[in-house]
């Protein structure tokens, strides 16, 4: 048994052992869910355990460790959890509550005028994705450009 395994307060063959006296909070890892390359919803990799640099990469991507009590409430905020199961149901309900509102969306679209009926259907056809509104067009910053007349 190596002294990693061991509480501080404890001695093995003369030497104090490593480990942590009783339970400590943190540092805790968190997870995230997300879709693999293959579209599938995943919280770590299977071929992360046998050296697969894909999976691995992935499988880290969907972890990472919080030293603290206000670092976790920072991830939580930004959609990190504390075991892979929640990590997947909470990207389900996020997903659900995404089409939700493209589904309100997509509804009210109807009242709206032609052309902007076709600017949301080239958004929409240009993602795979739930678009729960049409982003704004963007205009070119600063002053207009000053046209020049040139005389015949």
């Amino acid at each position: 048994m190596g002294l990693w395994n061991i509480p501080k307060n404890q001695k093995i063959d003369g030497k104090n052992g490593f480990g942590p006296i009783g339970y400590q909070d943190f540092p805790k890892m968190m997870y995230r869910a997300q879709p693999n390359a293959n579209g599938k919803i995943m919280c770590g990799h299977p071929l992360a355990a046998v050296g697969d640099a894909t999976g691995e990469a992935f499988s880290r991507s969907c972890q990472t460790i919080v030293q603290d009590q206000e670092e976790s409430d920072q991830m939580i905020k930004r959609g990190w959890y504390e075991t892979p199961d929640l990590a997947l149901s909470g990207y389900e309900h996020d997903q659900k509550s995404l089409a939700d509102i493209a589904a309100m969306r997509h509804f009210s679209d109807q009242k709206m005028s032609a052309l902007a009926q076709e600017e949301a259907r080239v958004v929409d056809n240009a993602t795979s994705e739930h678009v729960p509104s049409i982003p704004a067009p963007r205009k070119k910053r600063g002053r207009p450009r000053k046209r020049v007349v040139v005389p015949d």
